[in-house]
């Protein structure tokens, strides 16, 4: 029964029921609770009606709040006029930047007043007229327009309907095209100069692909190989010459196609049309042709002067090999330089080039590489040279340069660094990349030198620049004569030192930046000759290298290093590591494996504790190769690092081909890191870099606390130098070990 009906019966002292209104009263109370439900529905319809409501103001307020910021921080040009009577009720900041007009100074005015559209401003009127419908968003129409100051600009405007501000309007979008339309402007005038001047010109022309696709010829072409433009056009350009002399350019063209080379002029042989050969100075471009990037070739007809030259060289004499001047030609060049000289006053100077590594091209992947590597160092160091300069094949791999009438004294020198980069960079041959370096030496002519003399005198310096260490450059000076009598005595008492073992190691600490503790020692080679004492590896080392006495001293040194070590677990919980230097020789020998394993086996050492660092000069001399043999080392378990990183013809991206686990950054960076930002950075990136690949890093040389504590913030790995000890006696190791646990996490801990 609903409350309502009961408090009436009580209060007209209605007790009891009877039987006849009981179905009333029913009916009434289903009523009033039908009435109760539908008030309490339309009360809660009511509330969502009202969240809804307030839900969509809302979401209409943050619509608005986002239309103005696109509107306001738009880079295009844009602003709006209401279209009743064509007032300015919005002006963004880019149209502020484009005309010049401040939107304090428009808003308000009508859009005629700003003179925007100049003239052509009643063309543009029917476009925001009130009774002319617009498309949501416009077609670009194109306009010329004008700034506050006057200035004319190309634009691209669209227009399209809103409401704004209660206000029926138009929103106005305006593009500056105007450096795009003198661009195009610009292209099209420069295609109109090239068409006239590639139908006019009189030197064959000839448009080429990237791919040395023939794509134009020009008239003058035909002149020169009786070929109608219709015929080579679609042909590939090396068809037109012989073989090897398009062999004989591969090189150039490739570093042409690379961007290496912006332009390359070569001399080579033409096929006429009648099937005669023409000689022609073809010199073929990089360039922008239309819209593409394309080649441009020009051919100079240069048959005669090459018929009077082939006559000329057949009276002379040339290296059957290279096509340069063999020794007989260049000693005549020499002559005639010298005999100038003391007529013009003049400067003569001979450079004589040894290659570092020749032989072991030769010997591992055979002659005919060598040949061709032979060939293109020919051709690189003529291509270095002046006009006219004699470039010179001694025999075997020694190669010499006449330089005649230097202006500046160090003329010489400069022309030797620029061979001995060029001649550092890697050459393809039979499917391989061949790395060599160089060895140079320089002699300036004295008034009283001859021929023979001045030969001599560079001979002399290249062979003092291989034994400072090769791919490097000495000029002559007196005193080399008695140095290379030393060598000789050195080389006799070397031979001996190694019979009488004379040599003993030391060993220098690698520190864990973080914490101060050893991590590992390098092993250092040192000879105490009977009579001279303590002989600098500086100056044993190249010849050791230079005569093949490394690889038996090498093999002494990883012996002693492995049996040392195996010795250091006696004094530490972590058992040092032990670092040996590996010899580019040694590297080539097939015996470094065997070696290796032998010291492993007899000193019973764990293999993950041996690390064996090889420069990157000698890893890159041949990749492949020497990729099989650190695979090989690696399969033994011992570890791998690239010693003197940075200072070779490598880059950190060779890291991801060979298996290296450590790397060590050369002291000569360590050394100038508080030089300024371009050192340290170097250094950050090289750390950086080598971390993202899983690689450890060594900083070689560190002497200062300052070089640790940038060390440390740029997460270098290991420390090695002065700053924590000189390299070490055998029987100093374990006390420096002791020691350093108590003394250099204290050092470590001052950099934090």
């Amino acid at each position: 029964m609903h409350p309502y009906v009961l408090r009436q019966l009580r209060r007209h002292g209605a007790t009891e029921m009877s039987d006849a209104l009981q179905p009333i009263l029913t009916s009434v109370s289903a009523l009033l609770h039908d009435v109760d439900r539908e008030r309490e529905l339309s009360a809660a319809a009511m509330m969502e009606l009202s969240r809804e409501l307030e839900s969509r103001y809302e979401g209409m307020q943050q619509s608005e709040q986002r239309y103005r910021l696109l509107f306001a921080e738009s880079p295009m040009a844009m602003f709006a006029i209401t279209r009743d009577d064509r007032r300015i009720i919005a002006w963004n900041h880019a149209a502020e930047t484009t005309f010049g007009h401040v939107e304090k100074d428009v808003l308000n005015l009508p859009v005629e007043r700003l003179e925007l559209f100049g003239a052509a401003y009643c063309q543009l009127t029917p476009m925001i007229a009130a009774n002319v419908p617009l498309p949501k968003c416009g077609v670009p129409t194109e306009a010329t327009m004008y700034t506050l100051n006057g200035r004319e600009l190309d634009a691209e405007v669209m227009f399209h309907t809103v409401v704004l501000k209660e206000h029926d309007a138009v929103i106005v979008h305006v593009r500056d095209v105007t450096v795009e339309r003198a661009s195009i402007r610009a292209r099209a005038e420069s295609e109109a100069r090239f068409r006239a001047f590639f139908e006019s010109a009189g030197i064959a022309i000839h448009v080429l692909s990237f791919d040395g696709i023939i794509l134009e010829a020009n008239p003058a072409s035909q002149d020169l190989l009786g070929y109608p433009p219709s015929e080579v056009v679609g042909r590939p350009a090396v068809s037109l010459s012989p073989e090897e002399d398009i062999e004989s350019g591969r090189e150039l063209g490739q570093e042409l196609r690379t961007g290496m080379r912006d332009s390359v002029t070569v001399e080579r042989r033409f096929f006429h049309k009648e099937g005669h050969i023409v000689w022609g100075q073809l010199t073929v471009s990089r360039v922008t042709h239309g819209v593409d990037a394309c080649m441009i070739g020009m051919i100079q007809d240069i048959t005669q002067r090459k018929n009077m030259e082939g006559q000329l060289i057949k009276q002379a004499f040339q290296d059957d090999l290279t096509g340069l001047a063999n020794r007989a030609l260049f000693r005549d060049r020499l002559r005639l330089a010298l005999d100038r000289r003391s007529r013009a006053n003049s400067r003569v100077a001979v450079l004589v080039l040894d290659l570092d590594g020749f032989k072991r091209v030769n010997d591992s992947l055979g002659h005919a590489v060598g040949d061709e590597l032979l060939q293109i160092v020919g051709r690189r160091i003529a291509s270095t040279v002046r006009s006219g300069e004699t470039v010179a094949r001694l025999g075997g791999d020694e190669f010499s340069v006449v330089l005649d009438a230097f202006e500046q004294t160090d003329d010489p020198d400069k022309l030797a660094e620029r061979l001995l980069r060029l001649l550092r960079m890697p050459m393809r041959i039979g499917g391989r990349e061949v790395v060599v370096g160089v060895s140079i030496g320089i002699a300036i002519a004295d008034p009283t030198d001859d021929e023979e003399t001045l030969l001599r005198n560079a001979d002399t310096a290249m062979y003092a620049a291989k034994s400072s260490g090769k791919a490097c450059v000495r000029r002559f000076d007196p005193a080399m004569r008695r140095e290379a009598m030393e060598w000789l005595e050195l080389e006799s008492d070397l031979r001996m030192g190694v019979d009488r073992h004379e040599f003993f190691l030391l060993f220098q600490p690698l520190i864990r930046i973080d914490s101060g503790r050893v991590k590992g020692f390098e092993a250092l080679i040192r000879w105490q000759h009977p009579e001279r004492g303590d002989v600098r590896p500086g100056l044993f080392i190249p010849i050791a290298e230079e005569t093949g006495l490394i690889i038996p001293i090498g093999r002494w040194v990883l012996m002693e290093a492995c049996m040392q070590a195996a010795r250091w677990t006696q004094f530490s919980d972590e058992a040092p590591s032990v670092s040996v230097n590996v010899a580019a020789k040694q590297l080539d020998a097939d015996t470094l494996i065997e070696d290796t394993l032998a010291a492993l086996q007899i000193s019973k050492l764990d293999p993950r504790r041996l690390i064996l660092e090889i420069t990157e000069s000698d890893i890159m001399r041949t990749p492949e190769l020497a990729l099989e043999k650190l695979k090989a080392l690696k399969a033994l378990g011992v570890k791998l690092a690239i010693d003197d990183f940075g200072t070779g013809y490598s880059s950190l991206s060779h890291l991801q081909y060979f298996p290296v686990d450590e790397l060590k950054i050369d002291r000569s960076f360590v050394a100038r890191i508080r030089d300024g930002d371009r050192e340290s950075a170097f250094v950050r990136t090289i750390v950086s870099l080598a971390k993202s690949m899983n690689v450890d890093v060594v900083a070689e040389g560190v002497e200062e606390a300052e070089q640790q504590q940038f060390l440390y913030s740029i997460g270098c790995d290991f420390g090695q130098g002065y700053l924590y000890s000189r390299p070490l006696p055998t029987n100093e190791v374990e006390a420096f070990v002791t020691h350093s646990a108590l003394v250099l996490p204290m050092l470590a801990a001052s950099t934090k």
